[in-house]
């Protein structure tokens, strides 16, 4: 049964019938019966047509350096072409866990911090940056006739200064540490392993995502009896 959500492995097929199509021969009876008739071609191509938006996509997502804000606007293009990915793409998405965070960093990043809600900021307190404390405020000002004046319009515009927030370009908007987990698990749980217990699956898939952090000094040192 497919997934909704497979759309990457539906792509590669597609790719996959388009590459070898132009090989079988149409008059070859043998094959007649089970390859696509050209309405059906048609419709493949406008569906591959389609998806390579969905792909274009799914790659940029796994790229580094991506922020909150890059991932809306790839997600707001795409629901232009694809409306009905909205179930899951949409800002409102049932699958979305903290909308409100998520609302409130993608306007931060886009420099709308005067349209966050009660809400939004409350959820964006642990990041916001303290004040800078006021310089001479004590300090008597010059004699000035304006002086009064000139304080109350230099209050406003610092008031008018928009909250700043830290660390918000730095949270990664897809979880590519854990579907590179799932990749690893496949390729280490093969036909011939359906047998391994979970146990050693997990001790191996913890070694190997770790691999940076270990080598074989490090077992090494591990094994060798302790004087």
């Amino acid at each position: 049964m497919r997934q909704d959500t497979r759309w990457s492995s539906i792509f590669s097929m597609l790719k996959r019938y388009f590459r070898l199509r132009e090989f079988p021969s149409a008059d070859d009876e043998e094959l007649a019966d089970i390859l696509p008739s050209r309405t059906t071609h048609r419709q493949l191509e406008e569906l591959l047509s389609k998806l390579r938006c969905v792909e274009s996509v799914s790659k940029m997502l796994q790229s580094d350096g991506l922020t909150l804000l890059d991932a809306r606007d790839l997600f707001d293009g795409l629901l232009e072409v694809r409306p009905s990915m909205g179930k899951y793409l949409a800002p409102d998405a049932d699958i979305i866990h903290a909308q409100a965070f998520e609302a409130a960093v993608v306007k931060v990043l886009a420099g709308k911090t005067d349209e966050l809600t009660a809400r939004e900021i409350a959820v964006l307190e642990p990041f916001r940056q303290p004040e800078a404390a006021a310089t001479s405020a004590s300090a008597a000002p010059p004699p000035d006739a304006n002086g009064f004046a000139r304080r109350i319009l230099k209050h406003r515009n610092l008031s008018a200064e928009p909250v700043r927030y830290k660390l918000l370009s730095a949270i990664p908007p897809t979880s590519n540490v854990v579907e590179r987990l799932f990749s690893v698990a496949r390729a280490v749980l093969r036909l011939e392993r359906h047998r391994m217990s979970p146990l050693t699956l997990e001790m191996i898939l913890f070694l190997r995502i770790n691999a940076n952090f270990w080598n074989v000094g490090t077992v090494d040192s591990w094994l060798s009896p302790t004087v």
